[in-house]
């Protein structure tokens, strides 16, 4: 092998990367979950923390999801300095893989430490972080659908009266519940004239594609996170790929693992592929980095060995995190310019690359059951 020829794996690594789906407490360590609980003497044992964690479920035989994860994190960290820990870790974690941006997912209300304090610690994080490793992470605020009307919007207030360069959205997040659709419009309106961003969150088997359609039409959401019923409705798919709405999706997603735990039934059925043959704007994103087990690196693998997809699409999936980011358009355009010509640069030092395949596979939609060719 020639000196500067490049695997596949090691361009996985390499090649820059946006991940505008990250959950800020699915990128606490192991280890650090085991320190929080030795901070504040919470009686954790290494076995019960590693059930947490997809890595080490088979370990101990007993599965807690990622939710249920989040929940004891939230409780474990109860200082500034907590936060402060997380985030430099998280951008650590991305640096080894080549990703250059974050856009990291928090419940501000969950928190033990009240806003302004919690903000005030993330930041600090952020901006050492960006100076030790050049990973940008910015937040994006999440208000619950388990919340009433009155506390969502109250969580709005609360990052509206103390706006922050960091916080550049607001994600609806977790499963249907109390938050009505009147209430999409009322934040929709609350955030028009403002330098906020607004995502929605429907992940595979809690939410059906009614529910996506009234974030975009009411919500007047930038973005759908995960979103797969989406293809459920053939109306709302063409239309989805017709607007270039932006899909951030997870091929960790542990609905699906669970649906299809046979590894060739899941790489047949991951409705991933009928977003992409429907023309559908997908990116792919970690989610719960350490929680799921998935790296970006990993997560690209995934897409390209599994999924079937091909470099081009893989460049395109780079080029659509950079048009789909929160970020200022200057930049967009030179991180544009500048991570397409170093993709290709690294593209031309394979000594192989995978031919697509996805497109010769039929998928079967999880819930009619009729095939999308």
């Amino acid at each position: 092998m020639l000196s500067d020829s490049l695997s596949i794996n090691s361009f996985f690594y390499q090649f820059p990367k946006a991940d505008l789906h990250y959950h800020l407490l699915g990128g606490v360590r192991l280890e650090t979950m085991l320190d929080l609980a030795r901070k504040y003497s919470v009686e954790l044992t290494e076995q019960e923390a590693r059930s947490y964690y997809r890595e080490f479920r088979s370990e101990s035989g007993v599965t807690r999801g990622g939710a249920t994860a989040q929940t004891l994190l939230y409780l474990l960290m109860r200082e500034p300095e907590d936060y402060l820990r997380v985030v430099q870790e998280i951008a650590e974690d991305a640096k080894a893989n080549s990703v250059r941006y974050i856009e990291a997912f928090w419940n501000p209300v969950r928190c033990q430490v009240d806003y302004k304090t919690v903000i005030k610690a993330l930041a600090l994080g952020i901006e050492r972080a960006e100076q030790r490793t050049g990973v940008v992470i910015r937040l994006v605020a999440c208000i619950g659908r388990e919340q009433s009307n009155e506390e969502a919007l109250s969580t709005l207030s609360l990052v509206l009266n103390h706006s922050h360069q960091h916080v550049v959205g607001i994600g609806l997040d977790c499963k249907s519940g109390e938050v009505t659709r009147e209430c999409y419009r009322a934040i929709a309106q609350r955030v028009k004239g403002t330098d906020i961003r607004l995502s929605a969150h429907f992940s595979s088997g809690e939410q059906e594609w009614q529910d996506i359609e009234a974030a975009i039409e009411q919500l007047e959401v930038d973005r759908i996170d995960h979103g797969y019923s989406a293809i459920d409705n053939e109306v709302l798919t063409k239309y989805c790929a017709g607007q270039g709405i932006t899909f951030t999706v997870a091929p960790s997603n542990t609905y699906f693992v669970k649906k299809w735990p046979d590894r060739e039934q899941w790489k047949t059925n991951h409705p991933t592929r009928a977003m992409a043959q429907a023309g559908m704007t997908i990116i792919p994103c970690t989610d719960g980095w350490h929680l799921h087990d998935i790296s970006s690196a990993e997560c690209y693998r995934i897409m390209v060995e599994e999924l079937g997809f091909d470099l081009d699409d893989v460049r395109q999936m780079m080029i659509n995190s950079l048009e789909g980011a929160w970020i200022d358009n200057d930049l967009r355009q030179q991180w544009l310019q500048q991570w397409q010509s170093e993709f290709d640069q690294l593209r031309n030092r394979l000594t192989w690359e995978p031919e697509l395949c996805w497109r010769k596979v039929d998928y079967v939609n999880s819930l009619s059951k009729a095939a999308i060719a």
